[in-house]
């Protein structure tokens, strides 16, 4: 009786940790990328009021590009377009005319010439969090991951404080790739430290507010070495042989 106890808790908290590890991660898209969004028409119609050159400020839009290229890009919120400065070419790499967009940057108020909106990140809208990704995947197809959100896990290999911000490095393990992060927020993190870090990636760089020494997630496996589904499946067919023999000499 008591081994069969024993073997039920086993089996339930098995289960438990397994469909926790399991569960979709929740993505809550930081302050950074959440600024205050302000219509095409709102811009048109009170432009001064967004414009940068006179008082700082950045602000998100969203639209739809209608031209993307070297020597103009503009999006379209119809009827209204905005024109966006591509001289940072790696923000839209990966980007296509058609594709709905939200970009955070600053706005500048031309009333002779076209207004233009000078973009600090570039983000497929709505926004899109593909979950945790080896950084050698995200070197190698930058075009698949620019303008979305991401968590990486590796080394911390380099951490410079400027201007109130983190230039980092997070070094895979297994391939020695590289991926810069600009971390915004305070931290007692010390390069060696193996960390977890989610952000936007866009332009070569993953912008992020969550930057955390990297936890293992705790199983049984962990707590028992070589623990698996398949233990968890002869678990079972041993609390089964069991209930059968209690019924037979029941």
């Amino acid at each position: 009786m008591r081994l069969r106890v024993i073997l039920v808790m086993l089996l339930v908290w098995g289960m438990l940790l397994t469909t926790a590890s399991a569960a979709p991660v929740k993505f809550d898209e930081s302050s950074i990328f959440e600024l205050e969004t302000v219509s095409l028409s709102e811009l048109h119609e009170n432009p001064g009021i967004y414009d940068a050159t006179i008082a700082y400020r950045k602000i998100s839009v969203v639209g739809t590009f209608s031209e993307l290229g070297k020597q103009s890009t503009t999006i379209t919120q119809d009827p209204y377009s905005l024109r966006i400065d591509p001289i940072q070419e790696s923000l839209f790499t990966g980007f296509s005319v058609g594709d709905d967009v939200k970009i955070t940057g600053e706005f500048r108020y031309d009333p002779i010439e076209k207004d233009v909106f000078i973009p600090t990140y570039v983000m497929h809208y709505p926004l899109e969090y593909l979950g945790e990704v080896e950084v050698s995947e995200i070197l190698n197809n930058i075009d698949s991951y620019n303008g979305r959100f991401v968590t990486i896990i590796g080394n911390l290999t380099t951490l410079e404080e400027s201007m109130g911000r983190y230039f980092a490095y997070v070094r895979d393990p297994s391939t020695g790739d590289e991926l810069k992060v600009m971390f915004y927020g305070d931290t007692s993190l010390e390069a060696g430290t193996i960390v977890e870090v989610s952000g936007l990636f866009n332009g070569g760089i993953l912008h992020s507010e969550n930057m955390v020494k990297y936890q293992p997630p705790f199983s049984l496996k962990t707590l028992i070495p070589g623990f698996s589904a398949m233990m968890t499946i002869a678990l079972l067919g041993i609390l089964a042989i069991l209930f059968k023999y209690e019924k037979h000499n029941g």
